[in-house]
């Protein structure tokens, strides 16, 4: 904090201290207990101004706020954030005090100082135009959501810092806009079947910016088994490996074929979603060997067909010529033939 906001700043807590002592020595000792602790909690918080402990001093403003909401605690909740560097909320805090319930109750001095506060914000903030893709992606800032507000048409409009710690919000389809704190920020960006992006960023005060934060999609997961060992898995006709095995696919529909000699093939179609695990348990189913393909029906046939062969060969040979006595040529040696 520089030497001269801190004067400012004790200025302020004079005022504020002035402006609420007699509304509080007036009031009757009647009064609900509840009030009175709040304005003992009021004047702590003023305490801790002068001391510059901001942090101390916004607790002690909160908690008054808590018992008794009052247009003036409001203003000094958001100067101490303002003091913090936490524009966001002290922005939020100080528009609260102008425009909530009795807003008319403030000092003139507080609502000059509470204008120029404003216009000083409006000057530190960092505004970003952020496309974020898939639609339906979740997003934080700093672990916060983020706290939608009015915008004057076109894109919607968000602020970081203002809401609780939790869950991020499903940020807008197309373009919209986010206003933040100048210095680092985390931001976390979700969608199921979708690997989380965190951005750790850096903003100088009064930056203008374009943001583009894409997810990529995870690839399902396909767990394959199979009634037999050592079975083949194919998936859209490409072989992978064996059972049991993973598969990492991208989303869609996928066809899965687990084979093995001697059994029918196992065929199934498989619709997975990004980051999906899909078990599928495939059974093998022997094959039933047609009649030809039996050894003992080739072993018949084999004998079969030799008992015809045989058969045949003797049905068609014909009975031997009968034989003639040999020709005598005589002591010559030759033989007249009779023609």
């Amino acid at each position: 904090m520089r030497h001269s906001d801190l004067r400012l700043w004790l200025g302020i807590s004079l005022s504020v201290i002035g402006a609420v002592a007699a509304p509080v020595a007036a009031q009757s000792v009647e009064e609900p207990v509840q009030v009175e602790q709040a304005r003992a909690l009021f004047l702590e918080g003023l305490s801790e101004v002068r001391r510059a402990h901001w942090g101390e001093a916004l607790a002690a403003f909160e908690r008054s706020q808590a018992l008794r909401a009052h247009p003036l605690t409001t203003y000094n909740i958001g100067a101490c954030e303002r003091a913090l560097g936490r524009y966001t909320r002290a922005r939020r805090a100080l528009e609260s005090a102008l425009s909530g319930a009795g807003a008319d109750e403030l000092p003139p001095s507080v609502v000059s100082d509470a204008r120029a506060f404003l216009q000083e914000i409006e000057q530190l903030l960092v505004r970003l135009a952020v496309t974020v893709e898939p639609a339906g992606t979740r997003i934080a800032v700093d672990g916060r959501a983020l706290e939608p507000e009015p915008s004057p048409g076109g894109a919607p409009s968000l602020v970081a810092g203002t809401l609780p710690p939790g869950r991020g919000v499903i940020a807008p389809s197309g373009r919209f806009f986010l206003l933040a704190d100048p210095g680092v920020h985390v931001v976390t960006l979700s969608r199921q079947g979708y690997g989380d992006v965190v951005v750790n960023k850096t903003y100088r005060p009064g930056q203008v910016a374009v943001e583009r934060w894409v997810l990529s999609e995870l690839p399902a997961t396909i767990r394959i088994s199979s009634n037999e060992a050592r079975a083949l898995v194919s998936v859209n006709g490409k072989d992978v490996g064996v059972a049991p095995i993973d598969v990492l696919r991208p989303a869609g529909l996928h066809r899965v074929e687990v084979s093995k000699p001697g059994f029918v093939p196992y065929v199934a179609d498989v619709r997975v979603k990004a980051g999906q695990e899909s078990a599928l348990r495939s059974t093998l189913v022997p094959e039933k060997q047609s009649l030809l393909g039996q050894w003992w029906f080739w072993t018949a046939a084999v004998a079969l067909a030799g008992g015809v062969a045989t058969a045949t060969y003797f049905a068609a040979r014909s009975e031997p010529a009968p034989q003639r006595p040999p020709l005598d040529g005589g002591s010559l040696g030759w033989t007249a033939r009779i023609p």
